[in-house]
């Protein structure tokens, strides 16, 4: 073989390792909207599992986003994980303090579950007891 030839031959095999290499590297990862819509259609199909895993990914991309740890709170909730669900709640309200639905699924949650917040329903009582003392 000819030096010219075998120079041509290593140049076509690294040019066919660099498009090799750099496809690779150009590969599409999920964004947050794919990972919500496969979770979402997941937990359509009461997959809740599955779109607990997506919504965890999504979160690893938008840490601290409220509308994602709500939805995990919602799965931790429907696969009976309930402290769990009330941590994820209250992680959503505390990321987004002025969103109502946020508030009221955690309002909603603690209703459901009062077992879960024994401390704060006791200071709920005793609040209404002082009011009830302050109005007599």
């Amino acid at each position: 073989m000819s030096k010219s030839r075998y120079f041509r031959s290593l140049l076509v095999v690294g040019c066919l390792l660099l498009l090799l290499v750099g496809g690779l590297g150009c590969r599409q990862r999920a964004s947050v909207e794919d990972y919500r819509g496969f979770a979402f259609r997941s937990a359509k199909e009461g997959l809740w599992e599955e779109a607990r895993h997506r919504w965890e990914k999504a979160l690893l991309l938008t840490p601290g986003d409220a509308g994602l740890l709500n939805n995990l709170a919602v799965a931790s909730e429907a696969l009976g994980e309930l402290t769990q669900a009330g941590e994820l709640y209250q992680s959503a309200v505390a990321a987004a303090p002025g969103d109502d639905i946020y508030r009221n699924n955690l309002l909603a949650f603690r209703r459901a579950n009062p077992e879960l917040f024994p401390a704060e329903e006791e200071e709920d009582t005793e609040g209404e007891e002082e009011e009830d003392k302050d109005v007599e």
